[in-house]
């Protein structure tokens, strides 16, 4: 299970460097072609294939005994996966934005979806170097030594 927890891990983060392609195609695409659907593969792969992804690494960490850490680290991916789309949600209410009536503060708000969508990046390149230790030395992954502890050793 452990070899499964690995691909999945690694699946998941090359989905997210994915997903950051799929904006910037989206993005370029716009200006190339108006009134072109070119966000719909970003959406698409993030409200779907990257959640899905999510919810199959929960499911092989906890199978895996990688340490409660480490499921709680998927499980803030997945919960990550839905905060990107209550920004839009959020900030569209908070702003009265929306696509019939873009704003400047609606802009504003909705630029927190590319930081979250770092933090997701970096939350699964976390996760695939869990991963790989807890594959390597097959033992689960715990968090450094407090200097008492040190010092008691």
């Amino acid at each position: 299970m452990r070899k499964a927890f690995l691909v999945v891990a690694a699946l998941l983060f090359l989905d997210t460097i994915a997903q950051l392609y799929l904006a910037a195609f989206g993005t370029f695409a716009l200006d190339l072609i108006p009134n072109h659907e070119s966000f719909d593969y970003h959406a698409f792969n993030g409200q779907v294939v990257l959640r899905l992804l999510a919810l199959v690494a929960i499911l092989c960490a906890a199978l895996a005994k990688a340490g409660k850490n480490t499921i709680w680290l998927t499980v803030g991916i997945f919960a990550l996966t839905w905060v990107q789309l209550l920004v839009f949600i959020v900030g569209g209410l908070l702003t009265g934005a929306g696509p019939d009536n873009p704003t400047v503060a609606g802009a504003w708000a909705v630029a927190t979806h590319a930081v979250t969508g770092l933090l997701i990046i970096f939350c699964c390149y976390w996760l695939l170097l869990r991963a790989r230790r807890l594959d390597k030395t097959g033992a689960t992954p715990r968090p450094a030594a407090t200097p008492a502890e040190t010092a008691a050793a």
